[in-house]
């Protein structure tokens, strides 16, 4: 049987073992983790985690920024047969304790600035029994504990990494990846020649790791250093990297705890970065801004050669700008998720973009657009459907029997992953996007589902019915925008809402718009009227 791809583990020991040793695998500010000390950093992770009691399959989450502890614990966790999971450190409380029970946690990397919201959440899930803080004696044991001399990191192709996303109640669902099902759909072994020339595919882990080894960074070739400046505790960001490390690159993060354009800038010119990765307009806009503010824009990111982009929009006129401070970039926009780590892809470039802006399937797997009926749409048609693929995909999510049905339809006696994605093909095959097939709102790369914000909101005495909307907004391409029939008029009630969401959901969920209106926002049939609360939101946004 042919070779698919390893173990991420496994993986990235041979992958260490190939390489020069003082290769630069994690670099944060003066932070400088080289690929032999890597490899012997998550070797001690994995044996300490398994001397603590741990077991192949237990689950441990990431509740970490970005920053070389992200991957020392995930890829420990891989090596020891430790189930990872992200989880988003923006949530309350009740929402982290939510998660924890459902996903099943044994064991919490956290933030030392998380460990106190960390521990209250732990409260409702008795199974999570360890929580290892960044700065405690926990993780330092971990780190420099030496492995035993016997210690192998698992060789389990088909062991799990979870991925945490938005579900349509708007709590995240666990999506179970096999290492060998992303090894294939994230394309790993696919290395890119000259241009216009078809990619090389490795056959064996050996021959990948060799391939790694010719390509010292900086390389234009393998592109590496990659600067990621999407969080790691969302897919775009994770997947991003770990394509990065698997291909024995170097991946770049900021010490920052907020998005600064500038020090972006400032790191691609240091680092000498020739990949940057991020989420959309929410990144794109400022740093196009920033960019054309600074003098040394050019020299700064003379040497970046291409920009990544996946999860929101990234609007046209903004790719534009970028490629007007670098010609000799490519931008690469792709319509992916956590279930489908991308499924089409536009590429610009200062000739254009492919597709004449449109979206093109990505090579490898099988692409399909279906009607309400599962009925396939052809090239041409008029009609939009849901825009579905097949191929290497996740087992689905943890507990969601329901939900997986709906999401991973069997059609034909082949398994497809119906991506949410309304779309056409159009005669040239290319894929004209249209929009997301229900009421998520997308707000800088976050989802945010309007019936848990109106849940929150409904709870304050003065509300007497909320709409949630997304509306139109420069940097992060929707805010939410809350439109509240009240009981009452109180004094200050949009400080009082604003404080109201606050103590129940996380930030990015919280309404930067409240519109009050004496209309009902309710249809005759008593269901929500979202239509009559966007047009009142846009008319006041």
């Amino acid at each position: 049987m042919a070779w698919r791809g390893s173990n991420f583990g496994l993986a990235l020991k041979a992958i260490a073992q190939t390489v020069e040793p003082e290769r630069p695998a994690l670099v944060h500010g003066d932070e400088v983790v080289s690929w032999a000390d890597f490899d012997r950093m998550t070797d001690n992770i994995a044996a300490g985690l398994l001397e603590t009691g741990l077991k192949p399959g237990d689950v441990a989450g990431q509740q970490l920024r970005n920053g070389p502890a992200y991957l020392l614990a995930w890829f420990g966790c891989a090596k020891a047969g430790v189930t990872p999971v992200n989880i988003n450190y923006h949530y309350t409380a009740g929402e982290l304790g939510d998660i924890f029970a459902r996903f099943g946690l044994k064991a919490l990397f956290v933030e030392a600035e998380f460990a106190e919201i960390a521990a209250a959440a732990s409260e409702r899930a008795p199974g999570l029994t360890q929580r290892i803080a960044l700065d405690g004696d926990g993780w330092a044991r971990l780190c420099d504990t030496p492995a035993p001399a016997d210690f192998t990191p698992s060789d389990d192709p088909a062991g799990l990494f979870y991925v945490a996303t938005g579900g349509t109640t708007g709590m995240p669902k666990a999506v179970m990846w096999p290492f060998v099902e992303a090894w294939q759909a994230f394309q790993i072994s696919s290395w890119m020649r000259a241009f216009g020339e078809p990619p090389w595919i490795a056959e064996t882990l050996e021959d990948h790791a060799a391939e790694a080894a010719r390509h010292p960074p900086p390389s234009d070739a393998m592109r590496s250093p990659l600067l990621c400046l999407s969080p790691l505790m969302h897919g775009a960001g994770q997947f991003s990297s770990l394509i990065a490390l698997l291909r024995g690159g170097t991946l770049v993060t900021i010490p920052a705890t907020r998005f600064d354009p500038d020090q972006a800038i400032d790191t691609i010119r240091d680092s000498g970065a020739k990949s940057l990765a991020f989420v959309g307009d929410a990144f794109a806009l400022p740093l196009a801004d920033a960019l054309e503010a600074r003098a040394d824009a050019a020299d700064a990111i003379a040497g970046l050669r291409m920009i990544g982009s996946s999860g929101a929009i990234f609007s046209g006129a903004v790719k534009e700008r970028l490629l007007a401070v670098n010609p000799q970039m490519i931008i690469v926009d792709a319509l992916g998720s956590s279930e489908s780590a991308g499924t089409a892809v536009t590429v610009t470039t200062a000739a254009g973009s492919s597709g004449g802006g449109h979206f093109s399937a990505v090579p490898g797997r099988e692409t399909a657009i279906f009607d309400a009926d599962f009925a396939e749409l052809p090239p041409g048609s008029e009609e939009y459907g849901m825009l579905a693929r097949s191929g290497p995909l996740p087992l689905g999510y943890l507990g969601e029997d329901e939900k997986n049905a709906e999401t991973f339809p069997v059609i034909s006696g082949r398994r497809w992953l119906m991506t949410g994605d309304m779309a056409r093909f159009r005669e040239d095959g290319s894929i004209e996007f249209k929009g997301r097939d229900n009421m998520c709102i997308n707000t800088g790369g976050e989802k945010v589902f309007p019936e848990e914000v109106e849940g929150a909101l409904q709870s304050h005495p003065a509300v007497a019915d909320v709409r949630v909307v997304g509306v139109p907004d420069p940097r992060f391409g929707r805010k939410i925008a809350a439109v509240v029939r009240l009981r009452d008029e109180p004094a200050d009630i949009d400080a009082a809402l604003d404080s109201h969401a606050r103590e129940r959901l996380a930030g990015y969920k919280v309404p930067r718009l409240y519109v009050f209106t004496r209309e009902s926002l309710r249809l005759n049939n008593g269901k929500p009227d979202y239509r009559t609360a966007q047009a009142l939101a846009e008319a006041e946004a």
